[in-house]
């Protein structure tokens, strides 16, 4: 008898152990996911408001790139790699652009450390040379926010200017 209730009392601590691993797994996944759905709004926020900026100024709004999508998420996943920010490899960046989008013009910010899309702005527009970019005679963004390990977020936009003819 003692071994029958050992032996169940196994199976029901596997049992448990089971349970608990697949329902951490998850949690994590839902927390992935929720933090990934936090990003892409903070994303869909900056460029909402460097496009208000710009409206405000007179000046036509940006459009998402997706070859600047992906190379701005390069360039973050590479700052975030190097523990710093930084326009390492920038020409690499600008190259692509010009040959891949026919790209007439690019320019690049990068920050860190804010925690909203509103104080990332505000350190840009308080910055000459990234509201420069902000402001400057482009058509077309990438955004990029990732947040590293220890849960603190790197920015990237890329800028770039598309000829007329091309319109997308």
């Amino acid at each position: 008898m003692k071994t029958y209730f050992t032996k169940i009392s196994r199976l029901i601590l596997c049992a448990f152990i089971v349970i608990a691993a697949v329902s951490c797994s998850k949690d994590s996944s839902v927390e992935d996911d929720v933090e990934q759905l936090q990003i892409q709004s903070m994303e869909e926020e900056i460029l909402q408001l460097v496009n208000s900026h710009r409206e405000s100024l007179g000046y036509n709004p940006l459009r998402f790139n997706d070859l600047a999508n992906t190379l701005a998420y390069e360039h973050t996943t590479y700052m975030i790699s190097q523990n710093d920010i930084s326009h390492d490899d920038f020409d690499d960046r600008a190259d692509r652009l010009f040959d891949d989008e026919n790209a007439r013009g690019v320019g690049e910010n990068v920050a860190y450390g804010q925690q909203s899309a509103q104080a990332v702005m505000t350190a840009w527009l308080n910055s000459p040379g990234h509201r420069r970019n902000i402001e400057g005679d482009f058509t077309h963004i990438g955004i990029a926010v990732i947040r590293n390990a220890n849960g603190v977020y790197y920015f990237t936009q890329l800028f770039l200017k598309k000829p007329v003819e091309s319109g997308v």
